[in-house]
């Protein structure tokens, strides 16, 4: 073997461990944005529909753990609401631009994201203005907690459309899909 090859060996491993150092502390985070799906399928009751009237709204944590640190966490963050027209809705509050969280102004019928200014439909959590209504579809809506509501007007989560912080596929999807009466 040349010196020159032998050169070229030393300088590839040489690379590779600089590549593998890089990344290494990056690699949590992998676990941090795709969250097993199995951990946000369980099934929590929110609220009454009874409790709620048109315009009014409800945050929660989902899925609750008891733990106040985790429950805490922006990405476990949602907002129920009664729409004004008196439909059920549950979106994330991650905003999908840079994730701040959106508030709910009712009397607009309109979750409003305080950081940049993002404006989302409250009967389909699709940006209509703001940097997040630049984004490209499917990036440019707020995922949706899937609902079951039952003969007592309780009103449970039982999933998530969509990724946190990321968006959800809506077009061509009623809204209503997600919330189911068992």
């Amino acid at each position: 073997m040349s010196v020159q090859t032998k050169r070229r060996n030393v300088l590839r491993a040489l690379l590779s461990v600089a590549v593998l150092a890089v990344l290494a502390p990056f690699s949590g985070l992998a676990r941090y944005f795709y969250r097993e799906s199995a951990s946000q399928s369980q099934r929590q009751k929110i609220a009454n529909v009874n409790d709620l009237k048109p315009g009014s709204y409800v945050f929660f944590s989902y899925p609750r753990t008891g733990d106040p640190k985790i429950d805490g966490d922006p990405f476990r963050q949602y907002i129920l609401l009664m729409t004004r027209d008196g439909k059920i809705r549950a979106y994330s509050r991650v905003c999908v631009h840079l994730w701040c969280l959106p508030t709910y102004a009712s009397d607009r019928g309109l979750l409003v994201c305080p950081c940049h200014g993002s404006i989302y439909r409250e009967e389909d959590g699709v940006a209509i203005a703001g940097p997040a209504s630049l984004q490209p579809y499917p990036y440019n809506a707020l995922p949706m907690v899937k609902l079951e509501i039952d003969g007592n007007g309780d009103i449970y989560a039982v999933g998530i459309d969509g990724r946190i912080g990321l968006g959800r596929e809506w077009r061509n999807r009623s809204p209503d899909e997600n919330v189911v009466r068992v």
